[in-house]
């Protein structure tokens, strides 16, 4: 007889039922409420931080848009002067010198007539607190509803030497105390051609996207900061000097003053001694080189974990006194039939919780016991159910933030607005069509929806030229890939997707780039990302060009296998066509002898 049986030896059969029960019951019970608690606490935690990145993102974009807007206007203001003073009714050809001493001259006709001209633009435009128009003398006429703080003129003297020296925009928050937002200052240089210097365009206006911080309904328990490009706080919404400098010092500032991006981080805060763990996003403003920060204490964020934690030792403790009581029960009363509980019992410990128990045996205990297990089951199956679908929620999350990312890259371009979602669906289809499935269908997907996120890191002078590329900037672009395939190779979860970004200019050939790769040296991803992307460019209109046919179109990639393209992704892709399982574009016929422009369209 072996030790574990002597050992049960003296026990009465009750009781080693009573055993067995327990451990048959409990012991999956506590394995699945980990996994569970640890698997859905993962979830929240992603979803809070989403929560928090889409929250520091629509600030930074509402607050870039109002930037940019105030910005244009001012130039346009600028422009419309300019224009105004070259009208003949002023009796002048107007140049840099004349426009510096009469028409922003102190006490001249032309300089009274502009004053009165900005205090009624000033009254029309809604938000701003003072207009001024200066010459490189830094003299001209202004205007203003009521006395500006002091703090705002030296903003004014500040922005205006800056923008002297550097020739560009230059842009300054300023915190007036008793004021409830913020105040812009603004200095845009602004030249016209026959003009010897430039006029100067200065504004003042309270920073009205930051109300929605005010409110507390937006960002519900997040704190918010501004900061510049050195990483100094510019503004709060009430913080102590302690934090403000905490803040401003972390590691999350200081990688965005190294890479302006949008970072999401946790850190620990030091405040009056104290540490606190804080998760936070920092989200940046294009248009100033500022970057909004939002972060609450990861107790705050991810309250409800805790609260998921303690529902579930609630739950657990409930049914583990459940298991005791029903267990004790049955054990004495029942001998035989615990051979077949103990069996289905071990099927449910082994995850199969649809498995219900059958009640057999004498009386009604063995019953309520299997009717137990059958609840505690289904239980446990409601949370496997209700984590697959947190987690089908989570996926829809990541690939809308992908779409949003990808929609962020295309509208650095107006002329490809669109241009990623339809290379990938070109490239799912001639994926399935090359009878390709599953999982690497779906990857195929994803790296054609990413393939120019590269663009992200190419100048928008570049992106947008209305014209054929300059061998420098050609040179420049072609960068794209590479760049993407960077950004990407930081995501473990998109490595796999890196060759249809970083390879899909190669050419069958050999004559692409980044690599020169050749023939099956090229991925199959990139090849067919290669076609379905050549095939939206040139139905596409972009600045220099109008679209082609599709006809036109699908000559060209024919012509074009075997050198630029494998041929049998083009085979394939031809086939979805004839099918009608490719989306075709009808857009203007382009003329047929702007064709060199199309290779060079092609190749970008």
């Amino acid at each position: 007889m072996s030790r574990l049986s002597a050992f049960f030896a003296g026990w009465k059969l009750r009781n080693i039922l009573f055993l067995l029960l327990l451990l048959t019951g409990i012991v999956p019970l506590a394995i699945s409420g980990v996994l569970l608690l640890r698997q859905n606490s993962e979830i929240v935690e992603t979803q809070e931080k989403g929560y928090l990145a889409r929250s520091a993102l629509f600030l930074s974009v509402e607050l870039n848009d109002y930037l940019v807007e105030a910005r244009r206007n001012l130039e346009q203001l600028g422009r419309l002067v300019i224009s105004l003073s070259s009208h003949p009714d002023t009796q002048r050809i107007v140049t840099g010198e004349t426009l510096r001493r009469g028409y922003l001259g102190q006490g001249t006709a032309d300089g009274r007539w502009l004053k009165s001209y900005l205090e009624s633009y000033l009254s029309e435009g809604p938000g701003w607190s003072g207009l001024r128009i200066l010459g490189e003398d830094g003299q001209g006429p202004y205007s203003r509803p009521k006395e500006l703080d002091q703090s705002l003129i030296d903003a004014l003297a500040e922005t205006y030497r800056e923008s002297v020296q550097a020739g560009s925009s230059v842009w300054r928050l300023v915190d007036v105390d008793g004021d409830r937002l913020p105040h812009a200052v603004l200095t845009v240089p602004v030249s016209k051609v026959g003009f010897k210097g430039r006029v100067y365009v200065q504004g003042v206006f309270e920073v009205e996207p930051l109300a929605s911080v005010f409110d507390g309904e937006t960002l519900g328990d997040a704190a918010v900061f501004l900061v510049d490009g050195r990483g100094r706080v510019l503004w709060d919404e009430g913080a102590d000097e302690e934090t403000v400098a905490a803040v401003s010092a972390s590691q999350l500032v200081a990688d965005f003053v190294e890479f302006p991006l949008n970072l999401t981080a946790e850190y620990d805060l030091p405040v009056n001694g104290v540490e606190s763990r804080m998760v936070a996003r920092i989200s940046p403003v294009d248009e100033s080189s500022w970057g909004v920060v939002l972060h609450k204490p990861v107790s705050t964020a991810f309250r409800a974990v805790e609260k998921m934690i303690v529902n579930t030792a609630i739950s657990s403790a409930v049914v583990v006194l459940l298991s005791l009581a029903v267990a004790g029960l049955a054990a004495r009363r029942i001998s035989q039939p615990i051979s077949h509980l103990a069996e289905s019992t071990k099927e449910i410990a082994a995850g199969n919780f649809a498995k219900q128990v059958e009640s057999t045996g004498p009386g009604a205990e063995i019953g309520e016991l299997a009717d137990d297990f059958n609840r505690m089951s289904s239980q446990l199956q409601r949370h496997v159910l209700q984590l697959q679908k947190a987690a089908q929620a989570n996926r829809e999350l990541f690939i809308g933030s992908m779409r949003a990312f990808v929609a962020a890259v295309d509208a650095k371009d107006p002329y490809t607005r669109g241009h990623s979602e339809r290379v990938a669906a070109h490239s799912r289809t001639i994926a399935r069509y090359l009878g390709i499935s599953g999982e690497v269908l779906e990857r195929i997907w994803v790296g054609a929806l990413l393939h120019d996120v590269g663009k992200i890191g190419i100048e928008d002078r570049i992106l947008k030229k209305g014209g054929v590329l300059s061998a420098e900037e050609y040179e420049e672009m072609k960068l794209h890939p590479a760049i993407g395939a960077e950004i990407l190779s930081r995501i473990e979860q998109l490595r796999e997707m890196i060759p249809a970004i970083r390879w899909h200019h190669e050419a069958w050939n050999g004559m692409g780039y980044p690599d020169g790769r050749k023939g099956e040296q090229i991925p199959l991803m990139a090849r067919i990302v290669a076609v379905a992307d050549t095939f939206d460019a040139i139905t596409t209109s972009r600045p220099y060009q109008r679209a082609y046919e599709v006809e036109f179109a699908l000559e060209t990639i024919r012509k074009l296998a075997g050198t630029r393209f494998d041929a049998k992704v083009v085979t394939a892709f031809l086939r979805a066509v004839e099918a009608g399982e490719v989306q075709l574009r009808r857009e203007p016929e382009q003329p047929a002898k702007q064709e060199e422009k199309l290779r060079a369209s092609v190749a970008t």
